[in-house]
């Protein structure tokens, strides 16, 4: 769709701007800081993220996530600056479920930086891509059982035989989610694989606004960005992480599944908006995207300077985190109080059988989980060198060090 001429002049102009402004905060030597900015009185995450720990076996993982992305095709110059994101996520995974979660993520990352929301290529990568994007959406005949202690896993020639050959992308992708539906019950590769899935049709989509034929209000690139980002499929894999598999039902009954899957949307938001002031550089700048939170806010407050913008996306992750500590405290709060030892569901007639094993203790492990993804949000994106550069305007992704003012 092609926007009106008047609004596609205002793009070109917001984006102009942006640019010259960016040029003029870089040879001020300004440098803000992203830590700073988003410490508030209810959360400070160099305090939060003082007992996290990374996987122990980060190198050998990575090494062997690059074996994968090799055999598969899909391996990206300086892969290590991105693989190493799951490990930070899920680092009391053990070895071979989080060697599996590496995987999906080597593919996701391939996806996102050949076709992600900041390209506009119509070349024939990206058509293929499209097509492998498409026939995972549309793919129906997923396992959705955990194979019988010592009976065959399903494998992706016996999952793929009735659709035909595969390109390396996409046989990579059906590898991965075929072992994660023969390593999990269907109550949660069900639920998941639909996340995924709607990341997949959403995220590899031009979401800028030449694109769009429109400029979105900020309300509505934040309700997207989450699905762009894959963070709620992330979210969901904390259980799949820890083999600790929630009973929502059970939760919905005694009031709690509500609260639950908010945090989760708080967290996702989080992971969202934060990659989008790391990426800012990368995005806007470099490849001139203006699908990114601060060039949305440009866009809707065209008298606006960019330093303003950056004030505003902070603010914004800010509170988020601020929601956060508040909503994880009362839910930790009300988890204490469940009594500890199986649980029956208010319907279940008294059935012993249908007693969930110790809710408290599984809650309470979910949610340490939870608060790992919130402290890799921070750790992992200013550790990785993946938005890295010379000069920066954000302090962290900096190589040269300006003064933070």
């Amino acid at each position: 769709m092609t926007p009106e001429q008047p609004v596609q002049a205002a793009i070109y102009a917001a984006m102009d701007r942006i640019q010259r402004e960016y040029t003029r905060l870089l040879e001020s030597h300004s440098c803000v800081s992203l830590l700073g900015s988003f410490n508030s009185d209810e959360l400070r995450l160099e305090s939060y993220c003082q007992d996290y720990r990374p996987h122990p076996q980060t190198a050998e993982l990575v090494r062997s996530s690059i074996g994968f992305g090799r055999s598969a095709g899909i391996l990206l110059p300086n892969a290590e600056h991105y693989l190493t994101c799951a490990l930070y996520l899920f680092p009391d995974a053990t070895p071979e479920k989080i060697l599996l979660i590496a995987r999906n993520y080597a593919v996701d990352f391939y996806l996102n930086d050949t076709m992600g929301r900041e390209y506009r290529s119509t070349s024939g990568e990206r058509q293929r891509l499209n097509e492998i994007r498409a026939r995972l959406t549309e793919r129906t005949d997923w396992p959705t059982t955990m194979p019988s202690a010592g009976g065959p896993a399903k494998t992706v020639a016996a999952a793929d035989q009735a659709a035909g050959p595969a390109t390396p992308a996409e046989r990579a992708h059906l590898e991965v989610l075929t072992e994660l539906a023969n390593s999990s019950p269907a109550s949660w590769f069900e639920p998941f694989l639909a996340l995924y899935l709607k990341h997949l049709s959403v995220a590899h989509k031009s979401y800028d606004c030449l694109s769009l034929g429109t400029i979105p209000r900020i309300e509505e690139y934040i309700a997207i960005r989450a699905d762009i980002s894959g963070m709620p499929h992330t979210v969901s894999m904390v259980e799949y992480s820890q083999g600790n598999y929630l009973d929502w039902p059970l939760l919905q009954q005694i009031g709690l599944a509500g609260e639950l899957r908010e945090l989760g949307t708080t967290v996702s938001l989080i992971g969202a908006l934060m990659n989008d002031l790391f990426s800012f550089e990368k995005e806007v700048i470099d490849n001139r995207s203006d699908s990114n939170l601060l060039a949305i806010i440009v866009l809707n407050n065209f008298r606006m300077e960019l330093r303003e913008a950056m004030s505003v996306g902070t603010a914004i992750v800010r509170n988020l985190l601020a929601d956060y500590a508040r909503g994880a405290a009362n839910l930790l709060a009300k988890i204490e109080r469940l009594p500890a030892g199986p649980v029956l569901a208010p319907e279940s007639g008294g059935r012993h059988e249908d007693a969930t094993p110790d809710l408290r203790a599984g809650l309470l492990r979910y949610m340490e989980g939870i608060r790992k993804c919130v402290q890799t949000c921070w750790l992992w994106q200013v550790d990785t060198q993946r938005y890295k550069r010379p000069r920066s305007i954000w302090k962290e992704t900096s190589l040269s060090g300006p003064v933070a003012v």
